[in-house]
């Protein structure tokens, strides 16, 4: 086990006084025109993966209060999570939000869109209704999509480095990129690596510890089903959440509290509206899967199709493991006692293997979960202006 080169450090959650600049309509709205809204100059730009899916970037080139980027700042590349897009990073709005902050300061954002989702749903040849068109996880976005948006990012910017924020399976598939093309670890200045999914063993979330070891069962339903995607909520479930969460904070806490099986405990009523507008935004089952696959084998390694079909993909039984002594990009780790998915446990794990940790830092706040990265009143404080004064270190 490699040992981590810096110290522990933690973040104190106090009380500070916010606003969430955000209304009902932005969970109806599309991720450029909420940060167009809002006065940042917005950009849409689509690359074409090696096995043809058309994937989208969202860049935030101005700010309406620094005006155009500082060309001397390194860009900024933020990946979201399963089941998210680029609008997970923008919920809570101006003067609060990473994207919105880091523009504030002169720093040219992109946000990334993996496979699957619905900015990322296009392909040169198979359409969203094939089994062929969802045949993958994440990792395929790790060796797929993750290079070409990264190299067109850096070409755009005719720089050679950029900073790294992945949230849950945004460091996923940087650890899948990295660890198989390690050649793109020189391309990282640093890596922040929020609540960072690899190791699951110890996931404490009942619903999905449940589902994940009757994976085999909820496949074999699934697949006879014909539910090979996890698509965006109607425009229905925005109506409930309208009825329901703003005007009564019981009703809304209990709401979340239900779905997501103790994740949300901080979230504010008013955001809800916003949050399921964008939350799922489209995912593969295959994705959910190989997640489970690691809840119960308590490791990091790419999918298994099984035994016979494993030996005939990867010439041995079993799947192999994700080589993370090739993960050499400078990672600093922040994580939640409370995550029911990344845990304190097996983020520990990740960070004694991987071989260039920076830091791991805990949030101080006993309660503080894995959607708090994103939507927590006070993660501004807490964590992102940490990771500001980081970025500005290079």
């Amino acid at each position: 086990m490699l040992l981590i080169r810096a110290a522990l450090a933690a973040f104190s959650f106090r009380a500070v006084s916010c606003d969430f600049f955000v209304d009902e309509e932005d969970g109806r709205l599309r991720s450029p025109e909420i940060t167009s809204k809002y006065g940042y100059r917005t950009e849409t730009h689509k690359v074409e993966t090696y096995d043809g899916f058309k994937v989208e970037m969202h860049r935030i080139s101005a700010s309406p209060t620094a005006g155009p980027f500082d060309p001397e700042k390194p860009p900024v590349f933020l990946m979201h999570g399963l089941m998210g897009s680029s609008g997970d990073w923008i919920m809570i709005g101006p003067k609060n939000a990473l994207p919105y902050l880091l523009a504030d300061r002169g720093y040219d954002v992109w946000m990334g869109n993996g496979r699957g989702n619905r900015y990322s749903n296009e392909h040169s040849y198979l359409t969203d209704n094939m089994r062929e068109y969802w045949e993958f996880s994440w990792h395929e976005v790790g060796i797929y999509d993750m290079p070409v948006m990264i190299d067109f990012v850096l070409d755009m910017r005719k720089v050679k480095q950029l900073h790294y924020v992945g949230h849950s399976q945004g460091i996923t598939v940087f650890l899948v990129l990295t660890s198989l093309m390690p050649q793109y670890n020189e391309k990282f200045i640093k890596v922040h690596a929020l609540a960072p999914a690899a190791y699951l063993y110890h996931l404490k979330n009942p619903v999905l510890r449940y589902l994940a070891t009757h994976l085999s069962a909820v496949e074999n339903t699934v697949n006879f089903l014909g539910w090979n995607q996890y698509a965006p909520n109607p425009p229905w479930v925005l109506n409930v959440a309208h009825m329901f969460c703003p005007h009564s904070v019981r009703n809304c806490v209990n709401l979340m509290f239900l779905l997501s099986a103790g994740e949300f405990q901080h979230l504010l009523p008013k955001i809800v509206p916003v949050l399921l507008g964008h939350i799922p935004a489209g995912a593969s089952a295959k994705q959910i899967y190989h997640f489970g696959q690691g809840v119960i084998s308590g490791r990091f390694r790419q999918y298994d199709y099984g035994l016979d079909n494993n030996t005939e993909i990867y010439h041995n039984p079993d799947p192999p493991e994700y080589n993370l002594t090739n993960v050499r990009a400078p990672v600093l780790i922040y994580y939640g006692q409370d995550d029911h998915l990344s845990t304190p446990t097996d983020v520990g794990r990740l960070a004694q293997e991987l071989p260039n940790v920076v830091s791991l830092n805990q949030v101080a706040d006993a309660s503080f979960g894995h959607m708090d990265f994103l939507l927590a009143p006070d993660v501004k404080a807490v964590l992102y202006d940490h990771i500001i004064a980081s970025i500005a270190e290079n």
